[in-house]
């Protein structure tokens, strides 16, 4: 695996957008049409993912954004140069929380919820039988569309770049 500084087609940021490599071994397992090489990209400045996969009109790409938010899909960015589809991320990190974006096309920012013990009152209510915290997304804080790196330390995934 190889990984590469890129400059961020989405918000054209030099620092601090990835590109990792993963070259697969053709052997017995390997599907005959699998691709040689697959590549994904990470901005955590604007928090914008993609993949070789997400090429135009490609079933991977279909599939993903049939499973996308509508607001995933009004904000996604055609990579020219690349030939493919980038989304904003959704981060779901268990006992640390979830980070995804949220709002309108013209109007939306990252939200970082994180996991909350349930109180004494709320474990008594049905809706929460057999659980004991739940994800806090009506307590989520809000960061800017550039601010994604900001949310990623709050949840304790990242040190330092």
């Amino acid at each position: 695996m190889a990984e590469v500084k890129i400059d961020c087609p989405v918000c054209l940021d030099t620092h601090q957008c990835f590109e990792d490599t993963v070259t697969q071994e053709q052997d017995d397992l390997a599907r005959a049409d699998a691709p040689k090489e697959f590549k994904s990209y990470m901005c955590f400045n604007c928090g914008f993912t993609s993949n070789s996969a997400y090429t135009w009109d490609s079933p991977d790409l279909k599939k993903a954004q049939l499973g996308a938010t509508q607001l995933m899909n009004d904000v996604a960015f055609y990579d020219e140069d690349r030939k493919i589809m980038w989304f904003p991320s959704i981060v779901n990190m268990g006992k640390l929380g979830v980070i995804y974006p949220e709002g309108t096309k013209n109007n939306w920012t990252y939200k970082m919820a994180q996991v909350r013990q349930l109180s004494e009152e709320e474990l008594k209510e049905e809706r929460y039988q057999g659980h004991t915290e739940i994800l806090d997304v009506d307590n989520a804080k809000d960061y800017g569309q550039y601010d994604f790196l900001d949310a990623c330390r709050e949840m304790g995934i990242i040190k330092d770049l």
